[in-house]
């Protein structure tokens, strides 16, 4: 997997097989797939041909690529494009969580804003939190609930 753009400084764009959710590593950067789309191929781009009319005759290259959004939740020295990306183990994250002496998650605001009509992508990773750091699930259950409330306010009106 690569950084195929940067979009800001809070986000690029990485070709590869993620999902959302997945917590990703960019050189010093931890980021987090916040969205995915299909690209077409390059080839029917710069060509004019359809993809499908494409595939006909060069079946490996019509396929595209799957791009994922990327959010950097913790960023020490931002990524470059074509940089390699891998995806964090658990015991990175909790050092992530963990490394200013006590719990803390200080993307947590600015996350909650880049989703905000897809909350469920920041609730879901607050239960991966509570699983590695299980002694913060107090903490990590009380800032759930409060996602939770959200989402169920958003969808009255």
């Amino acid at each position: 997997m690569r950084i195929v753009k940067l979009l800001s400084d809070e986000e690029f764009e990485v070709a590869g097989n993620l999902k959302i959710g997945d917590v990703v590593k960019a050189g010093k950067s931890v980021a987090m797939v916040i969205s995915l789309h299909h690209e077409e191929p390059e080839l029917s781009k710069y060509l004019g041909i359809e993809a499908e009319r494409l595939g006909d005759f060069l079946p490996d290259i019509s396929v595209g690529e799957r791009i994922a959004r990327c959010f950097i939740l913790h960023c020490v020295e931002h990524p470059k494009p074509g940089e390699e990306v891998e995806l964090v183990g658990e015991e990175e994250l909790k050092r992530i969580h963990l490394s200013s002496g006590g719990f803390s998650i200080p993307y947590l605001i600015s996350l909650m804003k880049k989703c905000r009509d897809r909350l469920w992508i920041v609730r879901n990773h607050l239960e991966k939190l509570t699983s590695i750091i299980p002694e913060e699930r107090e903490l990590i259950e009380i800032l759930k609930a409060e996602i939770e409330y959200r989402m169920l306010r958003d969808m009255e009106g």
